[in-house]
């Protein structure tokens, strides 16, 4: 992913590990800290980062190998000529970066058996475990993927994503950080430079409003009737990787500790992925994405389609999203159209379904129906890729 590689090892439960898709070079040293690498770092304030994605497409293809390297000699500890590799690719990637891709796979790694899909693909084997089994489906989906870069809806018949009804939002967990960063560096502390706490902030204290007027309403009234209030006590950095805390209601604050207010700032981040156009984006949020989508397919399924929506990434773990959505989708759709929304449970995180899908691919053997060989790269060259992986062209 764009944030984060999530890297295991086919049929796990859980991936091996979890590792940032970046480099990050610290205030206080001279090198970059790379992938698993990261948990070394001893001061998490004002890092820099590299990432080799830009707005979800890989740029910078000498540091992503970089990291790679690091996570099949440390992290699995695995020889690529002597394994299959099963990756994501974005939606709708340009022919040009998965090219790249497959040369690096073979002629890089060279890698027994190789297959790229996008993470809705993947997704689907999570939420339809007992048609893992039989390589496909066998229903009418959409899969709503609210990434770090930005948020995918894509419809599928069966296991056959619609290429003309995929819509994409440009809003992720990337500028809901960047747009908090900006709120609090203009009311409060200057925080431009810390991206690694303002995302522990994002995660920790925002919510979706179902009532995003009311509630804005609401945060404007005085300390003792405001709900939405809430303090968040910044870290000392006497312990650099320690982060800040939520600050209980009975707490008092001590001199030596510096806190962060907010109130409505805690349900206008989420609203983004609702509203883009609040930051001036002139498009509709998740909600009319999905509509449109669904509109786009044939009348016959509409009401299948809607009636399977697959809801994962990690920018949807905010508390109330599912709601939200269903309330805004509620109003879109025909009246007389079931609507039902799948989501991971309290104890999954949302950001590994597309992993725990393709782990599940490759344990039930559906990975020798969607892959390539070696051999029959280094016969028939990219082609051979390009026509096995044809699902979003």
């Amino acid at each position: 992913g764009g944030y984060t590689c999530k890297a295991g090892i086919g049929g796990q439960q859980q991936p091996t590990r979890v590792v940032a898709n970046c480099a990050v070079k610290p205030k206080r040293e001279r090198r970059f800290f790379l992938a698993d690498q990261i948990d070394e770092i001893i001061d998490f304030s004002q890092l820099f980062y590299k990432r080799p994605c830009e707005r979800g497409y890989i740029t910078n293809w000498e540091l992503q190998c970089e990291i790679w390297d690091r996570i099949y000699k440390h992290v699995l500890k695995v020889e690529p000529a002597e394994s299959d590799l099963l990756v994501t690719e974005p939606v709708c990637n340009l022919a040009s970066l998965s090219r790249s891709m497959d040369e690096m796979v073979f002629e890089r790694y060279k890698f027994r058996n190789y297959a790229r899909l996008p993470a809705p693909s993947m997704s689907l084997y999570h939420a339809n475990p007992t048609a893992a089994a039989k390589m496909m489906s066998e229903t009418y989906s959409v899969v709503v993927d609210v990434g770090y870069s930005f948020t995918h809806v894509v419809p599928f018949i069966e296991e056959m994503p619609v290429n003309h009804a995929i819509k994409r939002v440009n809003v992720g967990g990337k500028m809901l950080t960047n747009y908090l960063k900006e709120v609090v560096s203009y009311r409060a502390f200057s925080m431009m430079d810390e991206s690694h706490l303002i995302n522990h902030v994002k995660e920790k204290v925002c919510l979706t409003s179902l009532d995003f007027k009311r509630d804005l309403v609401k945060s404007k009234l005085p300390k003792k009737r405001n709900n939405l209030r809430l303090e968040y006590v910044l870290p000392t950095h006497v312990d650099g990787k320690t982060l800040g805390h939520i600050k209980s209601a009975t707490d008092k604050t001590t001199d030596d500790e510096q806190v962060l207010v907010l109130s409505n700032e805690r349900i206008t981040v989420p609203e983004l992925l609702f509203s883009p156009s609040i930051l001036g984006l002139k498009q509709g949020g998740i909600a009319e994405a999905i509509a449109e989508s669904v509109k786009a397919c044939h009348p016959d399924i509409q009401a299948l389609l809607v009636s399977n929506i697959i809801l994962t990434g990690g920018s949807s773990k905010f508390p109330g999203f599912e709601e939200r959505l269903k309330q805004d989708l509620r109003a879109l759709i025909p009246t007389d159209f079931e609507l039902n929304i799948k989501t991971a449970d309290s104890k999954e995180d949302a950001s590994l379904t597309a992993w725990k899908g393709g782990s599940m691919m490759v344990k039930s053997g559906a990975f020798s129906k969607y892959s390539v060989s070696r051999q029959l790269y280094n016969e028939y060259g990219t082609d051979a890729c390009k026509r096995k992986f044809f699902w979003y062209v």
